[in-house]
């Protein structure tokens, strides 16, 4: 009977073992449960792997990896990581819609991209769907751009007709003469820069379309000049500028007015410049795009960035704008505590724009919110205040030429400038 006894003790015991350890492991599990990594967030991006435009892909792909990057490496988004999910779209506006509904699947929660080539064909997707876009590129058809759900951090190229007005107004040309190709980049430039230049106090006495690769423009140089311009403004091919600059030359217009191009005539010992003549050092200036400089602190950091996930700091055309982009969205989310895009898209204003306390990481806007702080992300690209459209002002620099034909800086239109103008009308 006593083996009996100790028998049923021991079975009692591990009865009690089995249950305890049973209720640690209850207890275990709901740790393990609560300590699970939340799932990651997808930030989505539409760019063209394949086509004749293949090489924006890598623009797009740099840039936004690099925001990911940021982001993670510095606590992710209310505990989320985020992935990178990419559809091609291959610069054709036929295949960017089946390339969204794809991107879709993966239930993005914010989408970079696509370029201007096919931001049209899918525009007006994104507010259905509740996802938020941020493209990339400066189709000037989205500068009143009213889609809640669609921004830009790169500058119209409407901004850089505003910047050849407002840098020949500050030098004292307030007649203008505009000698355009009548292709549709060129004259994309021709109504606002009208606009602006009459903004901001100029006359313009001459508007011609030219027709490219002519043999002469002789007719054309002669109706412009007889209202004695102060300054040119153009924007041409090669062959038509060889042209055209030679007419002038030989009619004597190439050394008592200034001509302002686009910034296809900026390159140093470019084509345009060697066409243009030996007034070039003098007569000839170019407004082109200006870049960020390593004195930005947010520029810096998102140098560091680029060499760690790249290992380069020699940086791709645009993957400032796709960083800044993942980094304003993910501030947004922090901000409304929500990674909702619905609810979210409202505060996207909030931690861009002044006022508030200005910062260029995304770590340091995190704890600045975290402690109830209203903040202004000044990022890698610039200021990115964004206006009523949703559109931002980046500077663009004035260059001019060496005798040798190298590039000079001129003059530098700042955000503020090229706001100030629109400001006045233009």
């Amino acid at each position: 009977m006593r083996s009996r006894g100790k028998l049923r003790g021991r079975i009692v015991l591990s009865l009690a073992m089995v249950t305890t350890l049973a209720g640690v492991g209850v207890s275990a599990g709901v740790a393990t449960a609560a300590a699970k990594k939340l799932p990651p967030l997808v930030v989505g991006g539409i760019f063209p792997f394949t086509g004749s435009k293949s090489l924006l892909s890598s623009w797009g792909t740099h840039g936004t990896a690099v925001g990911i990057y940021e982001v993670n490496h510095n606590g992710g988004v209310l505990g989320h990581q985020l992935v990178s999910k990419y559809v091609d779209d291959a610069a054709d506006s036929v295949d960017a819609l089946p390339a969204f509904r794809k991107l879709m699947l993966n239930h993005p929660s914010v989408i970079i991209g696509p370029f201007s080539p096919t931001i049209e064909a899918v525009v007006n997707q994104f507010q259905p769907n509740d996802v938020v876009d941020f493209m990339v590129g400066g189709l000037t058809t989205l500068d009143q751009n009213t889609n809640k759900f669609v921004w830009r951090t790169s500058s119209s190229d409407s901004n850089e007709s505003l910047a050849m007005a407002q840098y020949a107004i500050s030098h004292g040309y307030k007649t203008a003469a505009l000698l355009f190709d009548n292709s549709a980049n060129s004259q994309g430039f021709v109504p606002p820069l009208i606009k602006a230049f009459k903004a901001l106090g100029g006359k313009v006495v001459y508007d011609a379309a030219l027709t490219p690769d002519a043999s002469s423009y002789n007719s054309e140089l002669l109706a412009a000049f007889a209202n004695k311009p102060t300054v040119v403004f153009d924007s041409m091919d090669t062959q038509t500028a060889a042209t055209l600059f030679g007419n002038a030359q030989s009619l004597g217009y190439m050394t008592n007015t200034v001509w302002i191009g686009d910034d296809l005539q900026s390159a140093a010992n470019g084509s345009y410049a060697q066409s243009f003549g030996p007034t070039a050092s003098t007569n000839l200036v170019a407004a082109l795009p200006a870049t960020p400089t390593t004195s930005d602190g947010a520029y810096n950091h998102f140098l560091s960035d680029y060499q760690s996930v790249w290992r380069t700091t020699t940086i791709l055309p645009t993957t400032f704008n796709e960083y800044d982009s993942v980094v304003i969205a993910a501030l947004a989310m922090t901000m409304a505590k929500s990674t909702d895009p619905k609810v979210w898209v409202n505060d996207i204003m909030k931690v861009s724009n002044p006022p508030g306390v200005t910062c260029g990481a995304y770590a340091q806007c995190v704890a600045l919110l975290n402690h109830g702080k209203k903040i202004n992300y000044d990022g890698a690209s610039g200021n990115d205040n964004f206006n009523q459209y949703h559109n931002v002002f980046s500077g663009f620099q004035m260059l001019g030429f060496t005798p040798s034909l190298a590039n000079k800086l001129d003059g530098y239109i700042s955000p503020a400038q090229l706001a100030a103008v629109v400001a006045k009308g233009g």
